[in-house]
């Protein structure tokens, strides 16, 4: 067995020591639209940064084809590595360069030839402003929400990248992804799929934050599913149930469109829907014309909510949030290419109809609209900031402690916030050596020594507080090892610190529901099918419903 904590961990010990109670800093977190914050002062900054984020672009200057595709590309590559930089000056430089490139392709010019998608009049009013449509067709780049769509895509795009593994068939690489989804980011049940004045919800996440928490509600692990469908190429939407007309849609599951079908996964339950006999992936098709497809999903005290009869007359919602409709990154699309690429633009209303034609009955008969959830997101943010700030404070303050990471041979030491590093690490699927994830993520896990040593110097009650955010920080790193190790199919590893190091050490922690289920995976992975069973019997989590049927599986498996 790969024994992570004794390859590395001497020294990062010694690195979490250097200058005694100086060892660990924390710096400020900003946990708002503008993203986690600047990186320690001592990060590089970036070649050629440019000025503060919100100074006015460079006026243009005649510049060839090169030196165009240079600036963007360059915006992109740092993007991709901003655990290299400091994020402040990362982000003024890729603002500069983004307006410099569009003024010198003509973006700024007349949007001749752009018009906004149709479907944008699904959307109410108040969800439309929110999200600002009026502003589509601009080619200018703001400084903060352009530049942290950018960042949270260049992630997804990575991940999407590493996660399809070596699939090829369409519904292989969906899979895969859709097994990513449910491994990386823990059940919650906020924010709704639709939210109510009874429940509002809290966590209204962009797709960055999303990832960085890893902590998801089944409609964000749905958002997050169909991001990473898009950058590997696949066409998907969600499905609704209901009728618009009479008491509105209810969002339900992401369908991958391929070969004329629609294939279903069921987020909250966190399986692919099983399809006749529990045979493959269910089409929308075989979900409506078989009712035992999705009674399957019914246990003995609850049915599913979803049967045949109301697959039918389902609605599509197409995934378009306001950056997949703007014109300035349809533009973007077109110029990046290979390991640069992103899949940024959608044809929502080409997209809609492809998936209604893959539905049961006449393609007319379905209603095909927007989905709300991306723009209701937006939406929250503006009216209830306070609200999502905290949301996000409780969960990624823990992104700004920094600590200092012993260099090697030649290389002098510097501060890292260890626990961001290695989550952008992981997500590029750069996991092992000295600039790899694990490193970072070992780095994340100070001993109870360097903790006291780093807040002795501090009021009593900020000194308590302190030090639960760094308990926070190694609880976090610990389960996010695990999830890591399990991906590598390192078993093993992963019930060491899933099992001994999470579970068994915080039993009600925050990781606790997610660290049984992956734990179960790990358990199977090792053919330890009797101790999978009861941890997915046990779980409590809003995925509990898709263990059982699991178990159920386990004790008689299918085809």
């Amino acid at each position: 067995m790969t024994d992570l904590r004794t390859t590395e961990a001497g020294r990062i010990r010694s690195g979490l020591m250097y200058r005694g109670s100086r060892a660990i800093r924390t710096t400020l977190l900003a946990v708002a639209l503008a993203g986690c914050g600047r990186s320690p002062a001592r990060s590089p900054t970036p070649p050629g940064a440019g000025p503060a984020a919100g100074a006015a672009a460079v006026a243009p200057v005649p510049m060839g084809q090169g030196v165009r595709d240079q600036l963007l590309a360059g915006a992109i590559d740092v993007l991709g590595r901003l655990d290299d930089y400091d994020e402040a000056a990362a982000s003024a430089q890729v603002f500069d360069r983004l307006n410099q490139w569009s003024h010198a392709v003509g973006l700024t010019g007349p949007a001749t030839g752009w018009e906004p998608d149709p479907l944008l009049k699904t959307l109410p009013q108040g969800l439309a402003d929110a999200g600002g449509v009026a502003g589509l067709g601009s080619g200018s780049f703001d400084a903060a929400t352009d530049v942290l769509t950018l960042r949270d895509q260049r992630w997804l795009a990575d991940i999407a990248a590493s996660a399809r593994r070596d699939a090829v068939d369409d519904l292989d690489v969906a899979r895969n992804l859709f097994e990513w989804t449910v491994r990386a980011l823990a059940p919650v049940v906020d924010p709704p799929a639709v939210p109510t004045a009874e429940n509002g919800g809290s966590r209204w996440f962009l797709p960055g934050e999303i990832l960085l928490a890893g902590r998801a509600s089944a409609p964000q692990r749905a958002w997050i599913f169909l991001e990473l469908l898009r950058h590997a190429g696949l066409d998907a939407v969600m499905l609704a149930t209901g009728n618009a007309a009479e008491g509105g849609l209810r969002p339900w599951v992401p369908a991958v469109l391929t070969g004329g079908e629609a294939h279903l996964f069921e987020p909250t339950y966190g399986i692919p829907v099983p399809g006749p006999g529990g045979s493959g992936i269910a089409t929308a098709r075989q979900a409506a014309s078989d009712p035992s497809v999705l009674a399957g999903l019914s246990l003995p005290d609850r049915a599913y909510p979803v049967q045949a009869a109301d697959v039918g007359s389902l609605a599509v919602l197409v995934p378009a949030a306001p950056w997949n409709l703007a014109r300035r990154m349809a533009r973007i699309d077109t110029e990046l290419v290979g390991t640069r690429r992103l899949n940024l633009a959608i044809d929502a209303s080409a997209l809609g109809r492809a998936a209604a034609a893959a539905l049961p009955g006449d393609a007319a008969a379905h209603d095909v609209r927007l989905w709300f959830f991306p723009w209701e997101t937006i939406a929250r943010r503006k009216s209830a900031g306070a609200t999502v700030n905290r949301a996000l404070g409780a969960e990624l303050a823990v992104m700004s402690l920094a600590m200092m990471q012993p260099g090697g041979p030649g290389s002098a030491d510097r501060m890292v916030r260890p626990l961001y590093v290695a989550r952008l690490r992981e997500f590029r699927g750069d996991f092992d050596g000295p600039d790899g994830a694990k490193r970072a993520y070992l780095l994340a896990r100070p001993s109870a020594a360097a903790i006291n040593a780093a807040v002795a110097g501090l009021a009593p009650q900020q000194a308590d507080g302190m030090k639960r955010l760094y308990d926070q920080l190694k609880e976090n790193a610990t389960y996010f090892l695990g999830v890591l190790t399990l991906t590598e199919r390192d078993y093993e590893t992963a019930v060491d610190y899933l099992g001994r190091m999470t579970l068994e050490e915080h039993p009600d922690g925050t990781w606790a529901d997610a660290a049984r289920l992956n734990l179960a995976e790990a358990k199977l992975g090792l053919g330890l099918d009797a101790e999978a069973a009861a941890l997915l019997e046990a779980d409590p989590s809003p995925q509990r419903f898709g263990s059982r049927l699991r178990v159920e599986r386990i004790a008689q498996p299918g085809p």
